[in-house]
């Protein structure tokens, strides 16, 4: 299951898709951002009001990331001096001891610039600018946002409907269900939670149209590749490992007939090299980023990304001194609290007593060879949650959306569960 040369290829990709990716970078930074500066300004009012952390209703689910969308959007103003240079190294204007990018965007455009300064953001490749910056040359920010919405609910449309066509209705279900917990109204009105779904989808839908393709010329390690680097580009490490989750779920629900007559450890086989092949394009894409940064900028972009993940992990001392509290446990307690905050927890109640409804009238179908595809990807977000623990904890407002694809897998399993009639 583990081809030598099938990796190797995928190596070869990532190489390629960090060059291709510098030069995207350097292309979208060559573009004029005059007409976007007015258009970002024409909006100013939108944040004015909003702030860092709006919500557009009660509770953390509900809340917005302007904090990071000013970012982006005070990269897409600034002055592009050296091409290279901003394209690898990604500056914006900044005042002394701030820390909330909406004021500092606010200020810039009302002309209060004492103590302006530069800083530098290399360790992402912020390719999110590559959509977002044509985007606000043709329009305000604000309505940026709409465009979202109709994004969004498009590709929510046509998945659901060729999921409905080719696994049924409860699948379908599932993949609604899976989509209401990511919450479509946030990811529509902050864009830095969009890319995730946009590619996520993407890839859901080329898999419902491609699947016999992918599954009988083996191309399925290089589809999980390609997504792993795609998401590394555009992503601002938001819940990258819902993707995945999601895609492997996919992948064995749409294969499960030829799958079942296969042993279940050449399953699990195959779902490792599907990781191993989506953390090869995910991890190669963002280190590559910063190897390419040092080349041709000299900027020691490697060490400042070591230290930040420090702060992932837990391992960063200005957390503790911050005030944070954060364990491996508490880091995926909260993101379950986030999940099931307001209203949702009606439904999440009602899924679990199903579940537990399901799992006890069909225990005797709960042997290891039903259940365990299903779990893999089930458990990878709390994987993700106990690895990145810090990051986990203090964004859990957004990380929480990984549990999503567990939903998705349990529901999966259940609908197996709900279908079978006899032990196999």
């Amino acid at each position: 299951m583990f081809d030598v040369k099938k990796f190797l290829k995928v190596i070869v990709g990532v190489a390629l898709s960090v060059l291709i990716g510098a030069a995207l970078m350097i292309f979208v930074y060559a573009l004029p951002n005059e007409r976007a500066v007015e258009n970002i300004r024409e909006a100013l009012p939108l944040y004015e009001r909003e702030g860092n952390y709006p919500s557009w209703a009660l509770g953390e689910h509900s809340k917005l990331d302007n904090f990071t969308d000013a970012i982006m959007l005070l990269e897409i103003i600034h002055p592009s001096g050296d091409l290279i240079s901003s394209a690898m190294l990604n500056p914006r204007f900044v005042f002394p001891g701030e820390e909330k990018p909406v004021e500092a965007l606010i200020k810039i455009f009302r002309g209060e610039t004492d103590g302006l300064s530069e800083t530098i953001y290399p360790r992402y490749w912020h390719g999110y600018l590559l959509i977002l910056k044509p985007l606000l040359l043709t329009m305000k920010a604000n309505h940026a946002r709409i465009f979202l919405a109709y994004g969004i609910f498009i590709l929510f449309v046509v998945a659901l409907l060729l999921c409905q066509k080719i696994l049924g209705t409860r699948h379908a279900f599932a993949l609604a269900g899976a989509v209401m917990i990511l919450n479509p109204v946030s990811l529509s009105m902050s864009f830095q939670f969009a890319p995730i779904y946009f590619i996520t989808m993407t890839a859901i839908i080329f898999m419902l149209k491609k699947n016999r393709r992918l599954f009988d010329d083996e191309l399925y390690i290089y589809f999980f590749a390609a997504v792993g680097i795609l998401i590394a580009f555009f992503d601002f490490l938001t819940y990258p490992i819902f993707s995945v989750a999601m895609l492997l779920t996919f992948w064995y629900v749409l294969n499960r007939r030829e799958l079942l007559e296969k042993k279940l450890s050449a399953i699990f086989k195959m779902m490792t090299s599907f990781l191993i092949a989506w953390g090869l394009g995910y991890g190669g894409m963002w280190s590559g980023k910063w190897i390419v940064s040092k080349i041709l900028t000299g900027y020691d972009t490697f060490s400042n990304a070591l230290v930040q993940a420090a702060s992932y992990t837990r391992l960063g001392s200005n957390l503790a001194d911050a005030g944070w509290q954060i364990t491996t446990l508490g880091a995926i307690q909260r993101n379950i609290a986030v999940l099931g905050h307001g209203p949702i927890r009606i439904f999440l109640f009602a899924a679990i007593i199903f579940l537990l409804y399901i799992f006890f009238t069909r225990r005797k179908f709960l042997t290891p060879r039903k259940i365990f595809p299903y779990m893999v990807p089930a458990a990878l977000p709390f994987v993700w949650f106990a690895a990145l623990s810090g990051h986990s904890h203090i964004h859990a407002f957004f990380t929480y959306r990984s549990l999503a694809a567990t939903i998705f897998a349990l529901a999966c399993l259940s609908t197996e569960l709900w279908q079978k009639k006899k032990p196999t």
